[in-house]
């Protein structure tokens, strides 16, 4: 049996290299791919900062954007993004309640800093008429204060010099009870002016319910419910009508906005775009390169594809938990 006393984190204290390796809080780069080697550590843990997620991460090819279902009545934006309509039409309705409401209080934010700065400016004029009356008057600025604070209050006139120890007291009262709440500084929450437009909450682009494509997928099995359907593996629910091939993150689709069909994109590739004909109209429809629309996939599994934005890992250290 061979030693064991320098295993790591086998000895009674924690040393600075196990606390370098477990900042990034991962133990084994099984995990993430790659080798825990001395090539591959570095000192925020081991292996790389890239992985390749599991093809459980992944969004189904019919599964809606927003759900994460399979989609009952399909949309799709003209970006590629697929929605449930029933989803998205009630994602519109509660983001447009929210502008409104967003608009409101920024709104009766907008007119109380108008009768603030009203406010400031009618003190300023009354200030600067006291200055000029008493200008006329002979009177300095000192004897100016002087008047204001006995025409305030009598306790303020007890002592000379326009200064009182009630008036001290007001005056630091503060700076010895700043724990009170009633002298806590508070910052005045501003409401920044919302953006009047419903945007998409993948692509952050204009959302309309009129420019989106009804989707009409093509079953493997046209005897089958929508039960069955759902039942079955993603890669084998649909197939393209032309080239009978299964659709899946593997086989990704594209969809012709005059029919609305859902087609492999290598078939479209390879057969579609010599034409430039949607054969699923009566007659033919000529194509524009806007109404070839390829339907977002987020990967299969495997990093050549998937998505950069889902292979960055980014480290947690005590920095930025703070």
């Amino acid at each position: 049996m061979g030693k064991h006393s320098k295993n790591n984190n086998d000895r009674g204290f924690f040393s600075h290299a196990e606390r370098k390796a477990a900042a990034y809080g991962r133990h084994s780069s099984s995990m993430l791919g790659g080798h825990n080697t001395g090539a591959n550590f570095k000192e925020w843990g081991w292996g790389t900062e890239s992985r390749t997620l599991d093809s459980d991460s992944m969004k189904d090819i019919d599964a809606c954007s927003l759900t994460l279902q399979p989609c009952v009545e399909p949309v799709v934006t003209p970006s590629g993004v697929l929605y449930d309509k029933e989803a998205i039409i009630k994602f519109i309705l509660a983001r447009k309640k929210e502008i409104a409401r967003e608009t409101e209080a920024w709104e009766a934010q907008q007119a109380s800093d108008a009768s603030s700065v009203a406010a400031a400016a009618s003190e300023a004029h009354e200030s600067r008429i006291q200055e000029f009356v008493a200008q006329q008057e002979g009177l300095s600025q000192a004897d100016l204060r002087a008047r204001a604070a006995s025409g305030s209050s009598a306790v303020t006139t007890v002592a000379s010099m326009g200064r009182t120890l009630v008036m001290d007291k007001g005056r630091h009262a503060a700076d010895t009870s700043f724990w009170v709440v009633s002298n806590t500084p508070e910052a005045q929450a501003r409401v920044a002016k919302p953006d009047g437009v419903v945007r998409c909450p993948i692509t952050n682009e204009p959302l309309k319910l009129k420019a989106m494509i009804p989707v009409i997928f093509t079953p493997t099995d046209e005897g089958s419910s929508s039960a069955e359907l759902v039942a079955k593996k993603s890669n084998e629910r649909y197939m393209c009508p032309l080239s009978k091939k299964a659709l899946s993150n593997v086989n990704p689709v594209t969809i012709l906005r005059p029919s609305g069909m859902a087609l492999s994109t290598t078939f479209v590739k390879d057969c579609i775009r010599k034409d430039m004909l949607d054969p699923f109209t009566d007659p033919p429809t000529k194509l524009k390169e806007k109404d070839i629309v390829a339907l977002r996939v987020e990967g299969t599994g495997f990093a050549a594809r998937t998505a950069e934005d889902l292979l960055k890992v980014t480290a947690v250290t005590s920095s930025s938990r703070m």
